[in-house]
Parts: structure tokens; sequence; C-alpha cells
């Protein structure tokens, strides 16, 4: 295990921070606004991993500025495969992906941090620094690249506001129930106004109730511009939300459908 500042950088490239921007929804609708392109459009991808399990077969989608989108599927279907490959953490051995208008299959690394910049990532396991306070997580990334005193205060603050922990941003993650710490891991997201935001399973370890406050963050951050893809198995919260559901199984997609319940038989 790597200690927890270096496994920290490590996690950093995936949250990595917008030099311009706190988390501010007019920006974000601004930006949005002189988006014309789609958000994301997957062109006929597949992914074998070297052990031969095709772990995503031939699939293509297209998701539009602002939409929110539930990926469904068994256990092993492709569902955190196809999430990686947004954000750069894995490639499609056939197929091309588009995010934000760039063509990111063949992405050079060192343009993958820029790719970043506009996505935020929220994960089942909160890699949060247990020896941080709250504020300190979510502005770690704002020292690395050097951010003033004034505006990391801002921004920090901004997107804490916006999570409802401002009042616990001199607490630690230790002290700290299981939905506020998710909720950290949300205003660590955000604070860089993410065109998008990324997210695997993020009440997969809460209970029904604070789920459903998790969520109802997620469709505000979502009211707001930005577009959501959300990996869950959560019935109840895909079946009552009635967003749009994308169902994989067998690394194939078997179901797109606008308003969709969680069924993907």
């Amino acid at each position: 295990m790597l200690p927890e500042l270096a496994n920290f950088c490590l996690q950093n490239s995936l949250f990595a921070i917008n030099d311009y921007n706190c988390y501010n929804p007019t920006k974000v609708l601004n930006r949005l606004a002189k988006h014309t392109d789609n958000m994301i459009e997957l062109q006929s991808v597949t992914r074998i991993f070297p052990n031969g399990v095709r772990a995503l077969n031939n699939i293509s989608l297209i998701i539009n500025p602002g939409d929110f989108v539930f990926l469904v599927g068994p256990s092993g279907a492709g569902k955190s495969t196809f999430l990686r490959m947004l954000f750069r953490e894995d490639t499609p051995t056939e197929g091309k992906i588009i995010v934000d208008g760039k063509d990111i299959t063949l992405m050079p690394e060192s343009r993958v941090p820029y790719l970043r910049r506009n996505l935020g990532i929220v994960l089942q396991d909160f890699q949060l620094l247990k020896r941080r306070t709250v504020a300190e997580n979510v502005a770690f990334g704002l020292r690395v690249i050097g951010a003033s005193a004034a505006e990391i205060s801002n921004r920090v603050q901004e997107a804490l506001e916006q999570v409802g922990l401002s009042h616990k941003r001199r607490m630690f993650p230790t002290e700290l129930s299981g939905g506020e710490q998710q909720r950290v891991c949300i205003a660590r997201a955000i604070v860089n106004n993410p065109l998008i935001l990324i997210t695997d399973e993020p009440t997969g370890n809460l209970d029904p109730m604070i789920s459903q406050e998790i969520m109802q963050l997620f469709l505000e951050i979502n009211s707001r511009g930005t577009t959501i893809i959300m990996a869950t198995h959560n019935h109840n919260l895909v079946n009552k939300l009635r967003k749009r559901v994308v169902a994989l199984v067998d690394g194939q997609i078997i179901k797109d459908e606008l308003g969709g319940t969680y069924a993907y038989e």
C-alpha cells in the first residue's frame, strides 16, 4: 500500500484541478451553452484484456450535454471498464472514444491530465486522506498547482457549501459518517466545474436513506448542466428517478432507454 500522500498524488490525476474555476454553476452553464458537439461518443468500441476476456464488444453510444445516464448490468458486464475508458484509465482494443469533442483514443499520456480537468470522478471507495481535514482534502489539488491561499479558501468554501458540509470543514474523514465522506468526494470532484461527472457505485456502501440524499445532490449538480454517467446496482433509485438507462450485458449494450428502469434481462 502506498503511503497516504503518495497515494493521493497518484490519484490526483483523476481529480485534476482547473486552474481558473471554482465550483460555480453559472460557469458550467456558460460553457455548456457553447458546447455544440456530443459530450461523449463511443464508436464501435471493443476492449479485450491480455487474458482474452472481452470486456466490451463493439459498442457504440452517444451521450449528449446535460444527460443523466444510469449504467446498469450484472457484475462483470463491463460497466467499470466503460467508465475507466472515459477518463483514459484504460484504452480500447478497437474503436474510437470522443470526450468533449476530443478523440482520446490515441491521446498522448502528457495530455491526459488536461482531459481530466473537465471531468469529476466519484468512486465507491472514498480515497480520502485520513490525516487531512475535510477542507484540506478538497483543497489538496489546488495546493499542488500553486493556487493562492485566498483562491483556495474561496473555491473550497463554495464546493463544501454545495454539498452541505461547510460547517465540517475542520473535521477529519474518520469523524464523518459514510454519507458525509461521500459528500467530501463529491466536493473534490466538482471543485473544477466539470462538464462531465463520472461515478462508479457512489451509493454502494451507504444505507437507503443516505443513498437518496446523495442522489439528490447528483440531481442538483445535473440540473446545473453537468453531464452525469453513473454505474450502479441500486434498483430502487434507478426505478424511482426514471432517467436514461443504458444496460450492459456481456460487454454489449442491450438497452438504451429514456425514462428507463433497472431491468436488463
